[in-house]
């Protein structure tokens, strides 16, 4: 039988080995940060398709996640390489740095700058021939390098990526993202020309800055091609500084001392005036985005009265103002068209399209769009769900509803069913400390002990207390004895006036005894 648990920490220690984040391992399955946690947590399991997406990541047999027997070598962190990728860096930036300022007034040029640079250009002969290991032809099986990405350094996988003799689309770039640097990333998606959407965009946001995803999300939303965050003067020098970064070992030395010469020489007054072009250039960007999302709406309110819908249809996958989404999809139903509305406006379909969905049956498209739904139409989908007992839906789906109202009744049910993973989940993500005591008290009605143990650390001390009182007027004062060792003096105190009105003088010395152990540990301590 698969123990959850074991695979949850199997794949937490590749994650960590790989040096990678919940949020990156998340963008790299294109599944929700949450949906990592749960499987790390051990709350659910990684579907099959994943699953084998996860042992082509880390380098492992499908039997080794499962089992949590991974190979020693596959839990080795990536180390090497600290210092050289520092130097690199650094000489790779400042030179660019300082071409973005040639305005400056030229300075006398020191003694050794002519000999540095020159021996930068010729250090290795004539230029290098790219792509020496992709065969005569040049070219680069994308789908081998992917399956070896993980076990290469970054510097080797960017090197084959750049030597590619072709332009890499958006979906592959997206593959790649885990294993390339977030400034090698942006330059390779702006210099290949690959037309980035939302879905895409979230699946290489974590790997990226926070200002280049903000530049591509605005690009995105405008239709309009991808800028890099910089002033004017700095969008030249911006690809130069991704090509610098080579050959570590032999710049080095020179890479650190040109950095010291070059920062003295650009001084304070040009830190000022890059400030001042990048407010400026934000302010004007700001207003700019502001104009074309009128003129959008515009567009459509015409389309609209027009009765264009295979116009709206064609671009209302670029729409993010949720009111005129609103507004088309309500507009279509009166007009009758709601399976318009169902293939384009899933999220916005009426009431009754969605109760026939789910009278069809029909989890997939619901999934789609169920997290679209208002917070009341969630929930009954969920309550749906779990009369028709469908749990991996709703333990794959969970995440992503609104399911307070109604969480304990579903938790409740799933319990019943055997679907206990599923009730420990909503208990642990999606229930208040109350909730949790509600289910428990139930757990204990039913003898159901074991589901207890398993959300034990969700319940607060009183709560727990409760829950050992209700088991010894049940009788049960082994299972009582059991959670009675995490309660406290006062709790125990509360459990032996149980004990002494039931008259059961076994059950006295028991807890007399837990009381005695606790006053020792408390003396101790």
């Amino acid at each position: 039988m698969i123990d959850n648990r074991t695979v949850g920490k199997a794949i937490a220690a590749l994650r960590q080995a790989r040096g990678m984040t919940q949020q990156q391992l998340a963008a790299a399955m294109n599944v929700s940060h949450q949906a990592v946690s749960k499987w790390e947590n051990g709350a659910a399991l990684p579907d099959i398709q994943t699953l084998m997406e996860l042992t082509q990541l880390f380098g492992v047999t499908v039997e080794q996640l499962l089992s949590g027997e991974i190979p020693d070598s596959r839990l080795e962190s990536e180390s090497g390489g600290t210092l050289q990728n520092l130097g690199q860096f650094i000489d790779g930036m400042i030179n660019d740095i300082g071409n973005v300022f040639k305005s400056e007034p030229p300075q006398a040029p020191e003694a050794n700058d002519g000999a540095v640079d020159a021996q930068v250009v010729g250090e290795n002969g004539d230029a290098p021939e790219d792509n020496q290991e992709s065969g005569e032809d040049g070219a680069i099986d994308l789908a081998k390098l992917l399956q070896m990405a993980p076990f290469m350094s970054r510097s080797a996988v960017e090197e084959m990526l750049r030597g590619c003799n072709r332009k890499l689309s958006a979906a592959e770039i997206a593959r790649f993202a885990p294993f390339v640097d977030s400034a090698f990333l942006e330059s390779l998606i702006v210099d290949s020309g690959a037309e980035i959407n939302w879905d895409t965009l979230r699946r290489i946001a974590p790997f990226l800055k926070k200002e280049a995803v903000d530049a591509f999300a605005r690009a995105i939303a405008m239709g309009e091609k991808y800028v890099r965050p910089a002033a004017d003067s700095a969008k030249g020098a911006a690809a130069n500084v991704y090509k610098s970064l080579d050959d570590v070992s032999q710049k080095i030395g020179r890479g650190v001392d040109k950095a010291v010469r070059k920062v003295v020489r650009i001084g304070e007054s040009v830190a000022t005036e890059v400030s001042k072009a990048f407010d400026g250039l934000s302010g004007e960007a700001d207003d700019r985005e502001a104009r074309l999302a009128r003129l959008r709406r515009s567009a459509f309110e015409r389309a609209l009265e027009d009765g264009r819908w295979d116009w709206i249809a064609a671009h209302v996958a670029e729409v993010h103002d949720a009111a005129l989404k609103r507004r088309i999809a309500e507009r279509a139903n009166e007009m009758g068209k709601q399976d318009w509305v169902r293939a384009n406006l899933g999220g916005y379909a009426s009431d009754r399209m969605i109760d026939e969905a789910v009278e069809e049956g029909n989890w997939g498209w619901l999934g789609e769009h169920v997290w679209e739904f208002a917070p009341e139409i969630q929930q009954r989908v969920a309550l749906a769900a779990a009369r028709a007992e469908n749990w991996q839906w709703l333990a794959s789906r969970a995440e992503q509803m609104e399911l307070s109202a109604c969480v304990v009744e579903i938790a409740s049910t799933a319990r019943r069913a055997g679907a206990r993973m599923l009730a420990v989940q909503l208990a642990r993500y999606d229930m208040q400390p109350s909730q949790a005591e509600q289910i428990a008290l139930e757990a204990v009605g039913a003898k159901d002990f074991e589901f207890i143990e398993m959300i034990l650390d969700l319940l607060p001390a009183e709560a727990l207390c409760r829950l050992c009182i209700r088991m010894a007027k049940a009788g049960e004062w082994q299972q009582a004895r059991k959670f009675a060792k995490k309660l406290d003096g006062k709790g125990l105190e509360w459990l032996m006036e149980v004990a002494i009105d039931a008259g059961n003088f076994e059950a006295v010395d028991m807890v007399d005894e837990l009381i005695r152990a606790r006053g020792k540990e408390e003396e101790q301590k």
